[in-house]
């Protein structure tokens, strides 16, 4: 199902913006730790600013949408959801990206928030060559749109009805997600011990 080249890695731009600045922060704090305790010495600044850093990356860098040849999985901090193309009954762009399956279950991004102008973009398998659109910057969203036209071309060259006799959306818990957050939280500790 998964193939790496064949797949698109969509993600907010401010994500990658405040993950990026979490990681420069924690390096920052760690550095300065370092120069003004000496290495035997640096506890706090390290700690805190590994915990920064990996937090950064838990939070903001590795959640992301991404879109397979046919399904779609939705990273989470510590949860995916996997959804089959065949298996989506609605796109919306309501506060994020969420996606209805064909038997009620939904599954929202957190990677991808909606923007003002993108709340009211709902897109079913009645809609027809839409752009999920973020009017007050003028042009498609990413996100929303990207996941929306692999979908119909998917739907296109596959006709037919799903297998419906398993969930349209299955989750899991994100294994490289969680040990982030623990490594994030001894990064703490290590700082709290004297």
């Amino acid at each position: 199902m998964w193939n790496d080249d064949a797949m698109d890695v969509l993600r907010a731009r401010s994500s990658v913006f405040w993950g990026w600045l979490c990681v420069a922060l924690g390096a920052v704090f760690a550095a300065v730790d370092v120069v003004g305790s000496g290495i035997a010495d640096a506890r706090v600044g390290v700690g805190v600013g590994a915990s920064l850093a990996l937090a950064g990356v838990a939070v903001y860098l590795r959640p992301a949408v991404l879109i397979g040849e046919d399904a779609v999985a939705l990273r989470n901090v510590v949860v995916t959801a996997t959804v089959p193309f065949a298996r989506i009954q609605e796109v919306t762009m309501r506060w994020s990206l969420e996606i209805l399956g064909d038997d009620g279950r939904k599954a929202a991004a957190f990677a991808a928030p909606a923007s003002r102008g993108a709340r009211t973009g709902v897109f079913g398998t009645d809609s027809q060559g839409h752009d999920i659109t973020d009017d007050a910057e003028g042009r498609p969203d990413p996100t929303g749109s990207r996941l929306y036209q692999a979908w119909q071309e998917w739907a296109e060259a596959h006709p037919g009805d799903a297998d419906q006799t398993t969930p349209s959306i299955s989750r899991g818990v994100d294994p490289v997600g969680v040990a982030l957050l623990v490594a994030a939280g001894a990064g703490l500790a290590f700082a709290a011990l004297l």
